[in-house]
């Protein structure tokens, strides 16, 4: 036991200590720290009357042209009325050269209205969130109906009545509101990816320059393979988690400061997600961790060159890359309970991700969690056991890059 808090004393001190670890924790706070102030110095420029540059060159340029039976003026109103804010409305007489004007750059986006139910819409590029053409396809459904109804003798009261009368309906939800923890759970599982994906790539590193100074020959002739791997793991673990709640603990508390000045669904929503999540989100940092790390510090110690660091690791990173991309899927399908995600669940390569979104969005059962949790804690254990067999001899390992079979081989090897 000696040897292992030496070891993980070691580690642990060697990350502390490391500039580039520093030099990242510091980025990522004053990061944050900026990001989260940002709105409110915002506010603060405008109360001072700091000049700030004028909105009115980036509105957005949209054209009409109406080709149709419907009445110009009418038609004018309504456009005119909904794109006042942000956009600059041209109306034109003809659509001649419409599609060229757009292509020049003289309007971002054009309008031919052809029919009273039929429009083209005009656009150089169509970013993800352009919602143009449905406003005007709204629109002028309303004016078409509008024109129906004034046809039918019916006076300007009562069309309004009938434009703008809604429907109203109450939700009940008996499980989980996936609309709701979508936000905040796509954010973790990302935060998740690329900070196990970071440490994991740490351990591999730090084990292959080992190797290569050649240090670990008198370590592991001096030391338990058992405690080397354990303690290493550990060490750059727990760096890693003081890191984390470093980093988090600026978030949280820049945004309590600046809580009122942020408007943006995305960070709201992670800030004020259940405290519950969080504690999930937690745990399943600690369990994703170990089980890459151990794998990414074994495929480190078979290295016989650092050049061949990126061809071992690239098997455990595609395999974690499966494991985000099947969430993504599923949250973005709305999948997440379907089959394939519950045979994931106790997948212990794919479960700290899965069962973590499938708690966030899905109808996991209590014990479902427990199941995929032991499952996930006894593969570590497994799994360290092995990977520190591979460690003991993989670090003894030089010229070619071990094969799988003789992998196969060190494992069947007695201690």
């Amino acid at each position: 036991m000696k040897q292992f808090f030496t070891i993980f004393k070691f580690e642990l001190t060697g990350y502390l200590k490391n500039k580039l670890f520093i030099a990242l924790t510091v980025i990522m706070v004053l990061g944050i720290a900026g990001l989260l102030s940002f709105p409110r110095l915002t506010v603060i420029m405008k109360d001072n009357n700091i000049e700030l540059p004028s909105s009115e060159d980036e509105k957005t340029k949209i054209c009409f042209c109406n080709s149709s039976e419907l009445p110009t003026e009418v038609l004018k109103q309504a456009y005119t009325a909904t794109f006042s804010e942000e956009y600059e409305v041209t109306f034109k007489d003809t659509d001649k050269d419409l599609e060229a004007s757009v292509k020049d750059g003289t309007f971002d986006s054009a309008v031919i209205i052809e029919t009273p139910t039929s429009f083209k819409y005009v656009v150089d590029t169509v970013d993800m969130y352009n919602t143009e053409a449905q406003q005007v396809s709204l629109v002028l459904l309303n004016v078409h109906r509008y024109v129906l109804m004034s046809e039918k003798g019916m006076n300007e009261e009562e069309i309004a009545a009938v434009l703008d009368s809604n429907i109203d309906y109450d939700t009940v939800v008996t499980g989980k509101d996936q609309t709701e923890s979508f936000l905040y759970t796509y954010a973790i599982i990302m935060i998740l990816y690329m900070v196990l994906l970071i440490y994991g790539q740490f351990v591999s590193n730090g084990v292959a320059a080992e190797k290569s100074s050649r240090a670990m020959e008198v370590l592991i002739t001096s030391a338990k393979s058992m405690n080397l791997m354990f303690g290493k793991v550990l060490g750059a673990g727990f760096a890693g988690l003081m890191q984390l709640v470093i980093i988090l603990a600026t978030a949280f508390g820049f945004y309590q400061l600046n809580e009122e000045y942020v408007d943006n669904e995305i960070i709201s929503s992670i800030f004020n997600m259940p405290g519950s999540v969080f504690a999930w989100t937690v745990l399943f940092f600690i369990l994703g961790y170990f089980m890459y790390a151990f794998m990414y510090g074994a495929a480190g110690s078979l290295a016989t060159r650092t050049e061949d660091l990126n061809t071992l690791v690239m098997p455990i990173t595609l395999l974690y890359m499966a494991a985000f991309m099947l969430c993504i899927f599923g949250m973005t399908s709305g999948g997440v309970d379907d089959l394939p995600f519950k045979i994931c669940t106790y997948l212990p390569t794919f479960a700290p991700m899965i069962a973590f979104v499938r708690i966030c969005m899905g109808d996991i059962k209590t014990y479902e969690i427990i199941i995929s949790i032991v499952i996930q804690v006894l593969s570590i254990g497994a799994l360290g056991v092995a990977c520190a067999k591979i460690y003991r001899a993989g670090v003894m390992m030089y010229g070619n890059t071990p094969k799988p079979k003789d992998i196969i081989k060190i494992l069947k090897m007695k201690d």
